[in-house]
């Protein structure tokens, strides 16, 4: 008996259904382009539970006749290419031919569908791939497709998918992409009844992002216009004022394709470098025009990924264009901000004085621990410090085996405590250690988040996309001691703030949670809580920690070396920078070409 068998179409059309419909997002996608291949100007979008119970998509496109709707749900049936010869020119979204059957195998499906010159439409029901009733109905022209249980008849990849909140996420950021991409064509989007996009046709991309997000973000928005042999950008970029948590909000489109190509990212990314803080990332619209015969499009089932003949120089590009922008939109800021005040020469002061670091005071003594040298390096080649007149004063160090002197020389550049060590000099970052410091203290006590009302509750304005996803884990905020609520479609409002931050920006904070939420809501629910947590301990702590330029007393020194050795991991802060570093002896008697063993005081 042979082992090898045919399976039921109908079986073969699920499994490979999986393969082009991972979640709802797909199907909208499938669906949008559809219609904008069929010419559509105006597409609208109703979704239910994140897509999950219902998708539907309205088009006043060409339509079909009743010929085409039957053909249209069988699978490798399509319109936009009739050889694999095609594919070197092809100018549409679809081409394979199995995007709807694939969605008709695994949903249940109605479709109304009108031409121009039809004298009424044409109705379809679909189940699982199999059409059980079929009518002439009253209908505008174009076509209105509902995709309702999705994967109802495969629970295995029903199971897969993510909650409310995150299957629309990825649909808003879908929709936000393709009506940037085609920003003459009006789009709305509905979930469970409610707006949350409307963009009415637009003359530029610059105006649809005004529609999209923020009318003022629209305003730091920089053109970008570039060409190079058979390859041609144009966009815009946010400016060096302007970046976000995440990627989600940088674009990259293929002749007028959506694509999800890393590559590009990074190089939009490397034209930033220098440019934008760590962990903070620009708002892009990149579109690439090319020659379609030196690109393919058919390496993806989903068609979300393109491959380049030469990829190296389309990132090239990419990163030039970027850092060439950003010169110019710097230059033109640096000149409006410089103001000649005279024209007579320059003289060189005289009696400059030396830096100052804020030295011991006489008489203050206390007694403390030692801190073992974390790392031993340093930076000669670093601008030489000058200690003020006053004679430091020696400390005691409280040892297990005994008793060791050191001396608090001073802060340096508002910046480094300077401690002299029988082994050298050790330079504590204040702003790291205690970074570490608060760290373990919000670790340790979690649940005695100290807060403080707000006098004037604070609003912070979001996009809908961020409230959506944001809404469900305002657990994370509360438990924080960041007391906020929502606020209309659009606005947070913080009524009370831990009070170790009181003085800080909460704004950038939630926006950062939202960008942890986007990174890691695909990790099990337990490992997700653990680690937005360390992050949010270690934003916080970065908040409320000492910074470079602030003036510390002695006695707040002493504080923060007693605090830093009682932490349990004191040689990095949360981040991973190191709290200090030691001069050793050694290498500073090497600087002055002295024998260490035989070295005496001069």
């Amino acid at each position: 008996m042979p082992r090898i068998h045919r399976l039921p179409p109908h079986e073969a059309h699920k499994i490979a259904a999986g393969e082009v419909v991972e979640r709802p997002a797909n199907v909208v996608k499938e669906l949008i382009e559809n219609a904008l291949d069929a010419g559509a100007t105006s597409i609208t979008i109703y979704i239910e539970d994140g897509g999950k119970k219902l998708i539907r998509i309205i088009d006043d496109g060409s339509g079909m006749s009743e010929e085409d709707a039957y053909l249209c749900i069988e699978h490798h049936t399509t319109s936009k290419i009739r050889s694999v010869d095609d594919l070197k020119t092809i100018e549409t979204f679809g081409f394979r031919g199995e995007a709807l059957s694939s969605i008709c195998a695994v949903s249940h499906v109605v479709l109304i569908t009108k031409e121009h010159d039809a004298k009424h439409g044409f109705r379809l029901e679909i189940e699982a791939g199999k059409i059980i009733n079929e009518s002439q109905v009253a209908s505008n022209r174009g076509t209105d497709i509902a995709i309702a249980n999705l994967f109802f008849n495969v629970p295995a990849r029903k199971k897969f998918l993510k909650k409310r909140e995150t299957e629309l996420n990825h649909i808003i950021q879908l929709v936000q992409a393709l009506s940037i991409d085609y920003h003459t064509i009006q789009f709305k989007l509905f979930s469970d009844n409610k707006q949350l996009i409307n963009c009415p046709a637009a003359g530029s991309i610059t105006d649809r992002i005004a529609q999209l997000f923020d009318p003022e973000l629209s305003q730091q928005m920089l053109r970008i216009e570039q060409s190079q042999k058979n390859i041609s950008l144009n966009g815009v970029i946010s400016n060096h004022q302007q970046s976000r948590f995440d990627r989600n909000q940088i674009f990259i489109f293929v002749n007028n394709r959506w694509v999800k190509n890393y590559s590009l990212v990074r190089a939009l990314l490397k034209g930033y470098m220098n440019v934008l803080p760590a962990g903070r990332f620009p708002i892009g619209c990149i579109k690439v025009t090319i020659d379609p015969t030196v690109i393919d499009v058919n390496i993806h089932p989903r068609k979300e990924e393109i491959q380049f003949l030469n990829p190296r120089i389309v990132e090239n590009l990419i990163t030039e264009a970027t850092k060439q922008q950003l010169q110019e939109h710097l230059s033109a800021q640096l000149k409006k901000s410089v103001t000649i005040i005279h024209n007579e020469p320059i003289r060189a002061p005289q009696n400059i004085p030396l830096p100052i670091i804020h030295a011991v005071e006489q008489n203050s003594v206390t007694r403390s621990v030692a801190l073992e040298p974390a790392l031993k390096q340093f930076n000669f080649d670093a601008p030489p410090f000058q200690q003020t007149p006053q004679l430091p004063i020696e400390q005691e160090l409280i040892l297990e085996n005994g008793v060791q002197e050191y001396t608090i020389i001073g802060q340096y550049h508002k910046t480094y405590i300077i401690l002299e060590q029988a082994d050298g000099l050790f330079l504590i970052d204040q702003h790291a250690a205690h970074e570490r410091i608060l760290y373990e203290l919000f670790s340790q006590r979690f649940d005695e988040v100290a807060t403080v009302q707000l006098l004037f509750p604070q609003f912070i304005t979001l996009t809908q996309q961020e409230i959506a996803l944001l809404t469900p884990h305002l657990y994370l905020l509360h438990q924080h001691g960041i007391m906020v609520e929502p606020f209309g479609q659009n606005q947070l409002l913080v009524q009370a703030t831990p009070v170790h931050i009181k003085d800080q920006s909460v704004e950038d904070i939630i926006k950062q949670v939202i960008g942890w939420i986007t990174e890691y809501q695909t990790l099990d629910k337990t490992v997700f809580f653990k680690t937005v947590n360390e992050k949010m301990h270690a934003q916080m702590a970065c908040k409320a920690a000492v910074k470079a330029g602030d003036i510390l007393t002695m006695e707040k020194m002493q504080q923060l070396i007693r605090d830093l050795f009682a932490c349990n991991n004191r040689f990095t802060c949360p981040h991973g920078r190191p709290t200090g570093w030691l001069l050793n002896i050694g290498e500073i008697e090497k600087k002055f070409k002295r024998d260490y063993k035989k070295s005496i005081l001069w």
